[in-house]
């Protein structure tokens, strides 16, 4: 792949709810959310991508990395910001062709904005998001047509005599 695709996790989220105080169990529905649609993107669009969470409040000591199906999460350490993260990660991804980033923070729009490295808004990217789960949504729509039409039923694929004795078998 030539492409990756950087998602500051809990900005994107923030961003897009607009809501600032959110309970621990909606925060967490978001994030498993957001991991789900991000597979999805990953299957239509075919982009390497890294969705970071701020996690400086925790008790983790050192960075938190699990992988889900072709996305990798990563829950920064303790005193780390997403911030410093996704800055890491940018700095040594040199061998991608594009890095893309998803953030609304304007300081992280500056410092990563260089070369290679595009920066998508929170907003931006939803919208993108969106699209890809309708795009998605119409090719599945399109395979289950396509199959129920090239799929016969038995009747159909039987003569009228056969039907014919199966239906007097079925009588008696």
């Amino acid at each position: 792949m030539t492409e990756l695709l950087v998602v500051d996790g809990y900005n994107f989220i923030f961003n897009l709810i607009k809501e600032k105080d959110i309970g621990n169990d909606a925060l967490a529905f978001y994030r498993d959310r957001l991991i789900n649609d991000l597979i999805s993107y990953y299957h239509h669009k075919k982009r390497e991508i890294i969705l970071v969470f701020d996690a400086r409040h925790t008790q983790n000591q050192a960075a938190v990395i699990h992988s889900y199906s072709h996305i990798k999460v990563i829950y920064s350490g303790s005193g780390e910001t997403a911030d410093s993260v996704i800055e890491k990660l940018v700095e040594t991804s040199p061998h991608y062709n594009k890095v893309y980033v998803v953030t609304s923070d304007y300081t992280q729009q500056k410092v990563v904005f260089k070369g290679n490295i595009f920066r998508i808004s929170s907003r931006e990217f939803g919208i993108e998001l969106d699209e890809s789960k309708r795009q998605l949504g119409q090719q599945i729509k399109k395979i289950n047509s396509q199959s129920k039409s090239t799929f016969y039923n038995l009747e159909r694929r039987l003569s009228k005599k056969t039907i014919d004795d199966f239906k007097k078998i079925r009588k008696s």
